[in-house]
Parts: structure tokens; C-alpha cells; sequence
């Protein structure tokens, strides 16, 4: 395989900013669901299909940016080369494991209850089933995320190149 450690500084700052885009979509979401829980809305017409598209878009751009981290960062380089030493340090143990796993579950949840929602029966259950849903994959995302204030996996609010 060709080195493609050239390739990790811009795919880093991609999913770091891809990052913004699915905090954006997913309060957008968790919004939109809130503010139509009370509403009655005409058949047809959902109010949180525009926000569950950018929602699981935004996660499918970060999953295709976070599996070529996987195999170009050398982080990930490291961790997977002793997995003894990985699961004993908790930085790589973080960004091999945990961050991953949390991620994956997320996106589970989410497209879950972006189907959910398509095939709800009136508004009122897709912004229920929304909220669930996509209020659990948000919450899920924010806890895996490495925000600043998290000590030794702190990792910036905005990278820059």
C-alpha cells in the first residue's frame, strides 16, 4: 500500500469540521421533532424528513472520514499494532475503541429512526419516534466526541490546517 500519511492532516480537519455539521443536524433535529410534537401537520408532510436527511448524511460523511483514519492515522497505526498496550492506555484505547464503538452505535440509532420515522403513521409518532431516536444517537455522539475539557483525549474545538 502507497504512504498515505499526506493524506491525514486534510482527512483529520474534514471529520473534525464534519463534526459541526452533525451537532448542527442533530439539534436541528431534536428541535424540529420538539417544536412538532404539538402540532397537527397535513398528511404527507413531515417536518422532521429535511432534518433526518441531514442528520444521516452528515453521519455517512463522517463514517466514510473516520474509516480512513482508522488505516492512515498513526494513532490508529499504533493502537492496532499491540492491542495489549492499546487497552491499557487510555488515549488509544479511546480512539481505537470507545470512540468507535459509541460512533457505530449511533448511526445505528439513527438511521433506525430516520426508517422509523419515514413509515411513522401521522406526524405525531415520527417526531416521538424522532426523539428518541435521534435525541439518543445525539447524546451518544456528544459523549464520544473529544471536547477540549476531556483531559488527556482533549482534542480542539476547531482544528486548524
Amino acid at each position: 500500500m502507497r504512504d498515505m500519511t499526506a493524506l491525514y492532516p486534510p482527512i483529520l480537519l474534514l471529520h473534525s469540521l464534519t463534526r459541526w455539521a452533525i451537532v448542527v443536524a442533530g439539534v436541528w433535529l431534536v428541535v424540529a421533532a420538539i417544536r412538532s410534537l404539538g402540532r397537527s401537520v397535513a398528511s404527507g408532510a413531515s417536518p422532521v424528513g429535511t432534518p433526518w436527511k441531514a442528520y444521516v448524511h452528515s453521519l455517512h460523511v463522517q463514517l466514510v472520514l473516520g474509516v480512513l483514519l482508522m488505516f492512515i492515522s498513526p494513532t490508529a497505526q499504533s493502537a492496532w499494532a499491540n492491542m495489549g498496550l492499546t487497552m491499557k492506555t487510555r488515549v488509544l484505547r479511546f480512539f481505537t475503541i470507545e470512540h468507535t464503538v459509541m460512533m457505530i452505535l449511533a448511526i445505528g440509532l439513527a438511521e433506525a429512526g430516520a426508517a422509523r420515522a419515514r413509515k411513522a403513521g401521522d406526524a405525531q409518532a415520527a417526531a416521538r419516534t424522532t426523539l428518541i431516536f435521534g435525541g439518543l444517537s445525539l447524546l451518544l455522539i456528544c459523549a464520544a466526541i473529544p471536547w477540549p475539557f476531556m483531559g488527556d483525549i482533549a482534542r480542539p474545538w476547531f482544528r486548524v490546517w
